[in-house]
């Protein structure tokens, strides 16, 4: 299991001298701290996750690729209990995860009627991410959020458009 602090912290609700100098170097966030709380809590100790990227309205948690159903919880129990904790919409993403399926994850509820690749003028490949047009209020962030995201979770550079089809 992997979680930024250990399991003695995480059921005595009380730092050890270890892991509160995480906390003071910025190793682990306080939003970190409180997601790893009730994962411990909701997972018996089972579940864990990578990284959290905080993107302002909407926390994301990043785990293994076969541990995103687990995570989110039956009915997205786990999902809401954390999204109540720390007052913002959570997102969970599978690490190493393909374009395709990181973008789903990101825009959902909106659909993706496709994915191209775009090449530029000066060479540059590009992802143009197409959108149903009568999903674009669905849309859980602003494209230019969006593009940042998925950029950094995938490292692809990344245009998302409203489609007509």
């Amino acid at each position: 299991m992997v979680l930024p602090i250990c399991d003695v912290c995480l059921k005595s609700g009380i730092l050890c001298p270890g892991c509160e100098k995480k906390l003071k170097n910025g190793e682990v966030t306080l939003t970190e701290l409180s997601i790893a709380k009730i994962i411990f809590k909701l997972g018996d100790g089972k579940l864990d996750f990578k990284r959290i990227i905080d993107g302002g309205e909407e926390t994301i948690i990043i785990t293994e690729k076969n541990q995103v159903g687990q995570l989110i919880g039956k009915g997205g129990k786990i999902v809401r209990a954390i999204s109540k904790e720390i007052g913002k919409k959570i997102r969970v993403v599978g690490e190493g995860s393909d374009l395709k399926s990181v973008s789903s994850d990101l825009i959902a509820p909106a659909r993706i009627s496709g994915i191209n690749i775009v090449y530029g003028r000066d060479g540059q490949e590009r992802y143009k991410i197409r959108v149903r047009r009568e999903d674009a209020h669905r849309l859980p962030g602003k494209p230019e959020q969006l593009n940042a995201l998925i950029k950094l979770l995938t490292g692809e550079e990344t245009i998302i458009v409203l489609d007509d089809q």
